[in-house]
């Protein structure tokens, strides 16, 4: 009976994971085939999207299939779903972007690594143990040298590539020497056990160890998503890569990063409760984190007339807004009741944030000066409203949508991470959510400045003495008209979304399967414990 329950097991993870197993397996035959096989950089795209298409209708065809959640290395709960089926949109996105960016021969190469990065993406929001989740991790790191190197072989590039992968390597070995930590406390990698464990066992896991654990594995994280101490790479790395790598970089490593914490770190111990010496040090830990990042990425943003490194700030910025979320999720997903609260605000910006940077960045790479140059500087769009109303408009929609307009995506997002922190925790403690609520809104004011700044530079100055002009085509158009109007069309419209970022919520924080069409029962009132309905 054992044995069949383990194959059972083994058979239902092999389709769970088959949308990432299928997107490998077109990674590789393009990889293996490129030396030989000569086609255009446009051709290598269209197989690459072609496979992400692929991988998208295999992930709906099984997303009905659940396995066990205290046996199983990976589950498909609403998470898994949601967050697989929005990376494989931005990865359209993404080959959309990049379709002229590499050499002929090289472009096999680099759109299978681009699939690789993607393939593991989708593992680490779909794991459920620690040792497959930190797969994923390198699965997305190994290729991302890979590509950093490919694009172009110049000095630059090869100095953000070096940066980029010492620290990497640096980062994963603090995550994987917490993770360490972490499994000698249970004696299991699984992170459903590990929660079970730590709800209902008082003095687990040891106070002195966890703190060891939390340490080192939110400082490995840290990385990924250019949060403070670890986020000193990212304006060398963004202004010396290729803008569609810089745009990469910007959304794939903050989506797996954040998802990881909260798979390991606050679905684990937030249900002891903030009263929990370990919980209140995290607590700490992250409040400090959210607080330094805001203020250091909005500050130093402010001085940027590059635009990569502008945009390497901003990227910096909003992993201190997401890190408030995540100091939210610690408090209030036990606190109140609310299993979801801090973790569906943090999912629903990580959405808006996904459209409104890549559509700035998809701005960016279309235009080119005269001579075939990239834009550099801010300066370089003064007067674009006049010249090109068209990109234009799409880059206003996603610096608003960036500031927090009403309206758009990307001020639901800040309005949910706010009011998770404002609500986290009542009494005494109350203060400290307070002040980093006010914090926050007072780094997303610094925000709109330098975001107001380039709008009025393309609507109230004169066109600059190197017109500019539009290429790349219909897939870069399509892409960046896609992001601009799912912008808009977001903001006016947030309750699907907000749905979908509840039920994945949910699904992290409780020890049930949760499908990604199951409601979520509220009874009892606000503060009562959730449940799924169908519980």
């Amino acid at each position: 009976m054992t044995l069949q329950l383990a194959y059972q097991t083994v058979q239902q993870t092999l389709l769970i994971v088959s949308p990432e197993i299928l997107l490998l397996a077109v990674a590789i035959a393009m990889m293996t085939a490129s030396p030989f096989v000569r086609l255009s950089r446009g051709t290598w795209a269209g197989l690459a999207a072609a496979g992400l298409v692929a991988s998208l209708l295999v992930l709906l065809a099984f997303r009905g299939v659940h396995a066990d959640l205290y046996a199983a290395p990976a589950v498909n709960d609403a998470l898994s779903f949601y967050a697989r089926l929005l990376l494989i949109l931005t990865g359209l996105i993404l080959v959309a972007l990049g379709h002229q960016e590499p050499s002929d021969d090289r472009a096999g190469e680099f759109f299978g690594a681009l699939l690789m990065i993607e393939a593991g993406a989708m593992l680490v929001t779909a794991s459920n143990d620690i040792v497959f989740l930190f797969v994923g991790l390198e699965l997305v790191s190994i290729p991302t040298y890979l590509l950093l190197y490919l694009s172009r072989r110049t000095a630059t590039t090869q100095e953000a590539a070096t940066k980029y992968f010492y620290l990497s390597v640096f980062a994963s070995g603090l995550l994987l020497y917490g993770l360490a930590f972490l499994y000698g406390l249970a004696g299991t990698t699984n992170l459903k056990t590990l929660a079970l464990l730590a709800s209902e066992m008082p003095n687990f896991p040891n106070l002195t160890i966890g703190v060891v654990a939390l340490v080192f594995i939110m400082a490995g994280l840290c990385f990924r998503v250019a949060a403070v101490p670890l986020h000193f790479y990212a304006p060398d790395v963004y202004q010396g890569s290729p803008a569609v790598i810089a745009a990469m970089l910007s959304w794939i490593p903050k989506v797996i990063g954040f998802v990881a914490i909260i798979r390991v770190l606050t679905s684990v111990l937030s249900a002891k409760g903030a009263i929990d010496p370990l919980v209140s040090k995290a607590i700490l830990l992250s409040w400090i984190i959210a607080a330094a990042t805001m203020t250091l990425g909005n500050a130093v943003a402010l001085l940027q007339r590059d635009l990569k490194r502008l945009l390497a700030y901003s990227s910096i910025a909003h992993a201190g807004y997401l890190m408030v979320g995540v100091t939210a999720a610690f408090a209030n997903n036990a606190q109140a009741g609310r299993l979801y609260f801090g973790s569906e605000g943090i999912f629903f910006y990580l959405t808006a944030y996904a459209l409104m940077t890549l559509g700035v960045f998809g701005v960016v790479i279309a235009l080119k000066r005269a001579d075939g140059r990239s834009v550099q500087t801010i300066d370089d769009l003064s007067g674009l409203g006049f010249s090109l109303p068209l990109p234009a408009l799409a880059m206003t929609l996603c610096l608003l949508s960036l500031t927090g307009f009403p309206g758009l995506a990307g001020f639901w997002g800040k309005l949910q991470i706010f009011a998770a922190a404002f609500s986290a925790q009542s009494g005494d403690q109350a203060w400290a959510f307070y002040m980093l609520t006010i914090i926050g809104m007072l780094n997303a004011a610094v925000g709109a400045f330098y975001y107001l700044r380039i709008i009025v530079l393309m609507y109230l100055h004169p066109v600059g003495s190197e017109p500019l002009k539009v290429t790349g085509g219909w897939p870069v158009g399509l892409a960046v008209g896609a992001c601009a109007s799912l912008s808009l069309l977001i903001g006016l419209f947030p309750a699907s979304v907000s749905e979908a970022c509840r039920q994945a919520a949910v699904a992290a924080a409780t020890h049930s399967v949760v499908a990604a069409d199951a409601p979520v029962a509220h009874e009892g009132g606000p503060n009562a414990p959730v449940r799924l309905a169908h519980d």
